[in-house]
């Protein structure tokens, strides 16, 4: 009896992420629909009834973006574009579309210089998530253990000279794509950011409202999340200055 009802609860719970599934397209079209005749508000708030459904999507994030970026909200526009490219660092029309929306804010920080390896990180370890870099890792192995087989049983020396050949270099690429995964996966749990959500604010030397103003951002800019005390964040900008800013004139990204 006890696991009758088990198995009923497990039906009706996967019935219902159908039905959720189900919702949430009908109403990604209906809000496409709405896009396409220019009616972004009723747009946005479509896309935002799918978000809070927990749907977790680089698309929903990028058509959330794209609403805010007809209506000049600059700060959200930016925000979401930013999620999209964090689930997927290869959409060319987020990268794209988030240069132009950067081009709203009124902050223009001159970035410090890159070394070579940051460059060679932002280029390409972090051109693919780590998920995307340890299935390639994965399949680079099923490749090696095939090869190897076929070596193990192959009679032609020419055949097993290329077998252990191709194997070999399989491994090697699979043992750079578990390394890159490994760079890629610690960089995204280390590397906090937040964009400014606050159409000004005032970034401060200390935690304190009574200390001395650093400098002032405005919306859309996107800090680095270095420490939190109380309702303060203590935040790193592309030109390297460092300051502290109220937590909730930031939207953690």
């Amino acid at each position: 009896m006890e696991s009758m009802k088990r198995l009923v609860f497990i039906v009706l719970f996967l019935m219902s992420l159908g039905t959720i599934a189900q919702s949430a397209d009908s109403l990604f079209v209906e809000a496409n629909k709405l896009y396409q005749q220019g009616d972004y508000e009723k747009a946005l708030e479509v896309y935002t009834q799918i978000e809070t459904q927990d749907i977790v999507s680089d698309d929903l994030y990028y058509n959330i973006a794209n609403a805010n970026y007809k209506l000049n909200k600059v700060a959200p526009a930016i925000y979401y574009y930013e999620k999209a490219l964090m689930l997927n660092p290869t959409n060319e029309d987020a990268t794209f579309n988030l240069g132009f929306a950067k081009r709203m804010a009124i902050d223009n920080i001159e970035p410090l210089p890159k070394t070579f390896m940051q460059k060679f990180k932002d280029g390409f370890v972090l051109k693919l998530t780590y998920n995307t870099w340890a299935w390639l890792a994965v399949i680079l192995l099923f490749f090696f253990t095939v090869l190897f087989l076929l070596y193990h049983f192959s009679y032609d020396s020419n055949r097993k000279r290329l077998f252990f050949t191709v194997g070999t270099i399989s491994l090697l690429l699979a043992i750079v794509s578990l390394a890159l995964a490994y760079q890629n996966h610690d960089h995204v749990l280390k590397s906090n950011y937040a964009i400014v959500f606050a159409q000004q604010t005032e970034v401060k030397t200390a935690p304190t409202m009574s200390s001395e103003v650093n400098f002032q951002l405005h919306e859309g800019t996107k800090v680095q999340l270095l420490e939190s005390l109380d309702n303060w964040k203590k935040i790193k900008i592309a030109d390297g200055k460092v300051g502290w800013i109220i937590a909730d004139d930031i939207k953690e990204l």
